[in-house]
Formats: C-alpha cells, structure tokens, sequence
C-alpha cells in the first residue's frame, strides 16, 4: 500500500476518499478490521491491487452462502498479553475470551469449508490455530454468568459443601437463641447481618445481660446488635471457609491465565488474521451496497468506465461513461456552471483511487483501469486567508505541487502512468494569461505522457485536440428547452457555454442579445452554430438508435416466445407419442393374452359355438389393433431410400429411430445398425434422415411383413427384496419380451430369504404359457436363490 508520503494526502481529501474509508470503517465488525480499513490507501503495485480485488470477489462470493461468522467477537490483545506476563483477567473477561475464540474457530471453519470459492482467504485462515482445550477450560470453569461453580474443582465444591453445613448449623443456633428463654431480651425474633457476621436485635435495656460482640446500633439507640457467643466460633469457621473459597477461585483463574499466556502469540496472531476475513467481508458488504462490480485491471494506462456513478451521491444519479489513455490520453471537458463537469473529475479520480485500494466500483460490468502510479488532482478553491492566498495563487501551489510529484516521463507502452485531474484550470486571473497557462500546462502534461482531464470555460482550449493528436475534447449535456443539465459526458463534442442562449429565454432583451453576438464575433457564432448543429444531429443519431435498439428487443422477445412455443409443441409431441406407444404396447399385450387364452381353449376338442366365439373374439381384436393403428400412425419422415451404401444414416420406421447402414442389401433385407444392436430391416422400411435429431414414432402401425428386429433382453432379472405384488408384473412383462427376443432360457432372482416369493414365483410360472420348465439354481446359478426358466419357442 502506498504511505501518505507517496500518497498525495490533498488528492485523498479533494478527491473524498476517507469518506468512502470511513464507509467501510463502519461495516467492520473486529477491532483489527476496524484498524485495517483506517488505514486503507491505494496501492501502486498492480499485483498488490489485484490480490486485493481477488480478495474482495472471494469475499462476495462467500456473502452468497450467508454472512461469514464474525460477530461476537471484542479486542482481547491487551488481556492476552497481560496473561502472558502474569496478571490474573477477571472472570468477565475470559467469558469475552471464550467467545472470540470461537469466534475464530467458526470462522476458520466457514472459509476453510468453501476454500474453493475463497483460495486467498483460505490461505489466510489456514495457520490459524483454534483453541479448543482453552474454550473449554473456561466454559469448565466459569459460568455463563460469570459465576465459578461448584464444579470448576474438587476442592471448591467440598468448601462449598462444608460452607452450606456450617451456615445451616449457624442458622439453628441462632433459631434456638431466639425461640429460648432470653427471647424476651429480643427487639423482633429476627437474625440479620453486619459486616459478615450474624447477629439478632437486642433491646438495649438488655445489652450488658445477654451474652455477645456488640457490632451495630440502630440510629434511635434502642436496638443493639450483637453476636451471639455461642455462635461466635461457627461464624468464624464461615468466614475462614469464605477465605479459602477465595483463594481457591484465585488460584483457579490463574490456571486458566497461565494457559491463556503460553498461546498468548498464536491467539493474537489468530485474531488480527480474522480482522484481515473482516476487512475483506466489509469491502464485499460495501460493493453490495454500491452495486458495484470488479473492475478489470488493464497493464497498457487505458482507463474505460462505463455507466460510472459516484459513490456518494444520491437520488437519481445519472451515470456517465468516460475513457482515457487508449486514443487519447488528455481530456478537455467544457459546458456550463452546475453541469457535472467537476463531478465527472471527482467520479474517475475517486473510482481510480478505489479500485487501486482493493474496492468494487460502482460502474457496469466490464469496466477497466490501470494502476496509476501516481493520481494527483487539483479541484475545488481552497483560499487562504491566513496565508493571504487568492483563488488563483491557491490552484498555481497545488499545481506546482504536482508537477514536482510527477514520475518521470513514460518512454514505452505498459510503464507507470500518473493521472492528472485539474479542474477549472487557469481560472481565477486574466483570461487572456489564464488562457496561455492553461495551454502551456495541458501541452506539458500531454508530452510527458500523464493521463490527464481538465475543465474549463475557456473557448480557446477546444482548438487543441484539432491540433495535437491525443488530446480529445468532451462536453456535459445541457438541455436548451429546460435550461437544465443532463448531466451527461459525450466524448467528442466541444461544449458551448450556452450564456447566450439562456440570457434570451430567462427574458433578457432580445436587442441586448443581438448587441452581445456582435461582441463576440462573427467566427466564433459560426462555431457556435455548427456545434448546434452537430448537436441536433447527435440527438437524431441517439433518438434512431434507441428506436433500433427497441426494435431489437422486439424481435429477440418475439424469437423467443416462438422458440418456446415451439418447444411446448415438441414437448406435447413426445407426451403424445409416448402415451400412444403405452396405450399399444398395452393393448398388443393384452391382445396376446386373449388370443392365447383362445387357443388354451381350443386344446381340447371344442364344439361349433365355441369355435365361433372364438373368431368372434379374434375379429374384435384385430379390429382394435386396425383403429389404434390408424389412430397412432405418423408420416414417417424423409423419403424412401432407393441406393443403400453401408455407413448410410438411414431412418428405421418399424422402430421409429435413426440407424447406420452396415451391410449391403441381400433380398431386400438390409442390415442396420441401431445403438448397440443390429437389426435386418425390408429396404421399404428405411427413409433418408432429414435432421441431425429425428423425432421418435408412435408404436409401429400393423404391416403384413414382418420385421426381423431383435431387441436386447438381459438373460436374467432380478426381482429381489420386492414384494409379490410388484414382482409377479414386473416377472410377466420380462418373459414376454425374452420370448419376443427369443431367448431359450432366463436365470430369475428371487433371494433364499424366507421363500414366500420364490414360492409365489415357482406358482406363476406354473401357469405361465410361455415356459416350457423350471428348476432350482444349482452352484454358481444362486443355489436356492435363483430359478432357472427354460422357455418355449415363439
């Protein structure tokens, strides 16, 4: 970081920098942050600024998972560091001890658990020591409360026990006095205390008979009080009790301090790297309250700030966009009074400063600056009237000032840069003088290469970026209808200084106006006049762009909402097609049950009115699948395939999916390779593939010829750890597509277990009119775990 020796203390002042500190100052939460973020300053080093940048992202990044556990925490440096050279803290303080450790402890853990998201913070926290053997020897030994229990030490909790007995046995002493025959000697039947010692209220009449240590009196002097003799040596054992849980609690708090000491550095070390977590959250909450972004860092002293606001203003800001030192490196800005011309200096000078110090700025995204290594800005009147110095004289010292400040020249492309910041420059003397210090000054700086951007209402300076290259004029917006400023930087057009123009519409006399224009000059109204006109093309300009740019986003809305209209469509498509192919599969399904619960009828020899039922059933059901089939059927896409060369795309109608042709066709048939299996498929089957992805068909319409495709089945299921009722289904639907594959023979697992479902199974598929037989696993098929099904042929 730079020191305030290097740092030019009037440009941090001007410029408002310690009121953004001071911003930051207040989201700390540590002692150490606090201090930390006192004593922030920009930093000339670009590999400082970016670590400190990186830091502040990772911190931000960690905001998103909640706040980074910092709160509870109070300065015990100074009581650490007395531990460490003897001193005993007090109970209160080992209490905020305990609290900062774990503190520390969360801390660690919450960055350390995201460390992938905060590299530089993770390695902040990784040496840090936690304490846990120190939390809870205090929690051990002293209360919430602050009180030390009975349990903090054997002996404390028998002194207390002994104290408790000793106090009851006082106590009935004392009862027994005052219940006794000497109970008339007694003002009330009371027993109360003076000093640390308990006494009863004796009448004074009775003083010199009854037998005790006079210790009080009351004010009227008709009551004593006096300690009983009787009581006298229980009182003392009490108090000598009292002396010995004293020195016990004593000696207990410095065994805790004696601990503290011997990780006295470790756990100052620990807190101030935790005040370093606390800076950089602050800097995070303080980017979130700015809404401001990282800022790139650039190596070539090009500044570009888009939509830039200045942090501390408020209301409705206009943001500006300014760039510096990639065309051009000096920047003349012109306009009226109260049209933001200081505001937009202060704005790039502040924003630079910041990104410099490790903070976030309040621009949109994708805005860069380079690290300058010297910002100097000379803005405001600061007179003085103890050193008798004029508006004028004030600015010429503050500019001489920086002049000796400057770097030496920059001789190539990515040296250090100084940033120059000069408002109202020559102001304040004789225009005519003012006019050539200021062009002598600007010329001086542009030569050495500074970046720099000055204000003036001096006309004459506009000439010098026509004349030398680099030099750009810029201008604040001012609304001649109004008579207000915009507030707005256009870069490349020289201001007007509208005096004019708002003397005639606040109601000056219109022939005093016309006198004035003849004052200033036929050429420089005809300047005037073509601004105004570059002007009013300006606005045309930006009013078409703007009905362009709404346009645009018109149309994208309107792609859009087709693009997902027309994803809707596809999606209702494939619902669509996949109901149909359910509703098929289905129906086929139970079709095939049918037709063969027909035949299992006609095994036997049947009668004529059994026949004809039969073909009854048998025409319903193929009229059924005719109507489906008429119902789902979908135009396959692309056209017939005439030529077929292997390594073809083709599209495969019977299965409704694209495939690569692998051989070449042998009657008709050609042999097609679809995901991991091979299919022979007639060649009136095959389409041309109109799309890199083709939608999937319903359930293939009924056709005469059949289709030689297989599709994969596993040869064994495993129906283990279901129960009957999901398994029996699941069984059925598996043996049907295995002899549809026409695989011989399944393995079925069912697990040993308690044999209720391998019994279920073995009855199922007793019935079941696809197998042939079935039998017990033998070793290495799953012994008694698994059945071996052999099936029939289809």
């Amino acid at each position: 970081m730079l020191g305030a020796s290097s740092m030019d203390e009037r440009t941090l002042r001007v410029l408002e920098f310690t009121k953004i500190r001071d911003r930051l100052v207040a989201l700390t939460v540590t002692a150490t942050g606090r201090e930390i973020a006192s004593a922030l300053l920009p930093s000339a080093d670009p590999d400082t600024v970016r670590r400190t940048l990186e830091e502040t992202a990772e911190a931000v990044a960690l905001l998103a998972d909640g706040d980074v556990p910092l709160r509870g925490t109070v300065d015990i440096r100074e009581m650490v560091r007395a531990a460490e050279i003897g001193s005993t803290p007090s109970a209160s303080e080992f209490l905020a001890l305990k609290d900062t450790l774990a503190t520390i402890r969360r801390c660690k853990g919450f960055i350390i658990a995201r460390r992938e998201k905060a590299p530089h913070l993770a390695d902040t926290v990784r040496a840090v020591a936690t304490f846990e053997q120190i939390e809870e020897a205090i929690g051990r030994t002293i209360a919430n409360d602050g009180s030390i229990p009975d349990s903090a030490s054997s002996a404390l909790a028998a002194l207390r026990r002994e104290q408790r007995a000793t106090h009851s046995r006082l106590h009935e002493k004392l009862d027994e006095l005052i219940r006794g025959p000497n109970a008339r000697m007694f003002q009330d039947p009371i027993i109360t205390t003076r000093g640390d010692r308990y006494v009863l209220p004796v009448k004074q009449e009775f003083k010199s008979q009854f037998p005790g240590v006079l210790h009080d009196q009351s004010s009227s002097g008709a009551t004593v009080f006096m300690e009983p003799l009787a009581v006298v040596p229980i009182g003392n054992r009490l108090r000598e009790l009292e002396i010995q849980e004293r020195d016990e609690i004593a000696r207990l708090l410095r065994a805790l301090a004696a601990q503290v000491g011997i990780s006295a550095q470790e756990i100052v070390w620990a807190y101030e790297a935790i005040g370093r977590v606390d800076f950089a959250a602050a800097k995070a909450l303080l980017a979130e309250q700015m809404r401001a972004p990282k800022p790139k860092i650039r190596a070539d002293g090009a500044l570009r700030f888009n939509q830039a606001r200045h942090p501390l203003l408020t209301g409705d800001v206009v943001p500006i966009d300014v760039r510096l030192g990639d065309e051009f490196t000096t920047l003349v800005i012109t306009g009226p009074n109260t049209g933001g011309k200081t505001v937009t200096l202060k704005t790039v000078g502040l924003l630079t400063l910041m990104a410099q110090a490790g903070l976030f700025i309040p621009t949109a995204e994708g805005s860069e600056t380079p690290v300058f290594s010297k910002v100097l800005a000379d803005i405001g009147d600061e007179q003085s009237i103890e050193q008798s110095l004029s508006t004028f004289s004030s600015h010429m010292t503050a500019i001489v000032s920086i002049l000796q400040r400057l770097p030496p020249p920059v001789l190539r492309p990515g040296s250090g840069h100084a940033l120059v910041l000069l408002d109202e420059v020559g102001a304040g003397t004789d225009p005519t003088e003012g006019v050539a210090l200021a062009r002598a000054l600007i010329e001086h700086l542009h030569a050495r290469g500074v970046r720099t951007a000055v204000t003036t209402h001096y006309n004459e300076l506009k000439a010098l970026a026509f004349s030398h290259p680099g030099i750009q004029n810029a201008s604040v917006e001012f609304d001649a209808e109004t008579l207000r400023p915009t507030f707005r930087l256009l870069i490349g057009v020289p201001g007007r200084s509208q005096a004019l123009t708002i003397a005639a519409r606040l109601g000056l006399d219109s022939a005093i106006i016309e006198r004035a224009k003849s004052f200033v000059g036929e050429e420089i109204m005809a300047i005037d006049r073509v601004l105004s006109d570059i002007e009013a093309d300006r606005r045309a300009y930006e009013y078409e762009l703007a009905q362009a740019a709404l346009h645009r986003t018109e149309a994208e809305s309107l792609r859009a909402r087709s693009e997902q209209e027309l994803t809707r469509l596809r999606t209702d498509r494939q619902k669509t097609l996949a109901r149909l192919r359910e509703e098929g599969e289905a129906l086929i399904g139970r079709a095939r049950r049918e037709i063969e619960a027909i035949l299992d009828s006609l095994k036997s020899t049947p009668s004529r009115q059994e026949i004809q039922s039969a073909k009854t059933q048998l025409r319903q059901l193929a009229q059924e699948l005719e109507e489906f089939a008429g119902a789902a059927q979908v135009a396959p896409p692309g056209e017939p395939v005439v030529a077929v060369q292997p390594g073809q795309a083709v599209f495969v109608v019977p299965l409704g999916t694209s495939g690569t042709v692998v051989g070449l066709p042998t009657r008709d048939e050609v042999e097609v390779e679809v995901g991991s299996m091979r299919v022979k498929v007639q060649r009136e089957a095959l389409r041309t593939v109109v799309g890199k992805d083709t939608l999937p068909q319903p359930y293939p319409p009924v056709q005469r010829e059949r289709v030689a495709a297989v599709r994969e089945v596993p040869v064994s299921i495993s129906i283990r750890g279901q129960r009957v009722e999901e398994a029996i289904p699941t069984l059925d639907k598996y043996l049907d597509d295995a002899v549809v594959a026409g695989v011989p023979k399944v393995t079925v697992v069912h697990g040993k277990g308690t044999g209720a479902l391998r019994k279920a199974v073995h009855e199922f598929l007793a019935g079941h009119p696809h197998v042939k037989s079935y039998r017990l696993g033998e070793r290495g098929e799953g012994d008694i775990g698994a059945t071996v099904v052999e099936l029939k042929e289809s």
